[in-house]
């Protein structure tokens, strides 16, 4: 497979966790924790999609920041809008394992749905350039 093919199936699962933010906006039930998780799933998805499509290797990680960063060390920037989904990492380890209480403030969820869409027609443009 290549690193495109496989960039494109990342950014199909990215999408995955876009759709599952969507349904949890019509129930608000659903918790916080679980929300934030799939919005940080999708960034990550997103961002290793669009290093994948460049070849560039990555550490497992599920820190935003480290891979926003490898993003730029490789001739691209993240726009400054979507630089509020890179406070998503602790949905990826901490809050997977310790409740979201109400100690933290509450997610935008509508905001951060709708940056998460827009950050995953970012990467594809490129990714459908290359």
């Amino acid at each position: 497979m290549s690193d495109r093919e496989l960039a494109n199936e990342m950014l199909l699962m990215a999408g995955e966790d876009l759709d599952t933010l969507r349904r949890m906006l019509r129930d608000p039930g659903f918790p916080e924790n679980a929300f934030g998780f799939h919005a940080q799933q999708a960034v990550e998805k997103a961002l290793k999609a669009w290093l994948t499509a460049r070849g560039v290797e990555f550490p497992k990680t599920h820190d935003l920041e480290i891979l926003e960063d490898l993003v730029s060390d490789h001739g691209a920037s993240i726009p400054e809008e979507f630089e509020p989904l890179l406070n998503l990492s602790a949905f990826g380890v901490k809050f997977r394992y310790q409740p979201y209480t109400g100690l933290y403030e509450a997610l935008d969820r509508a905001e951060v749905a709708r940056l998460v869409e827009r950050l995953i027609s970012f990467v594809k443009g490129p990714i459908e350039e290359t």
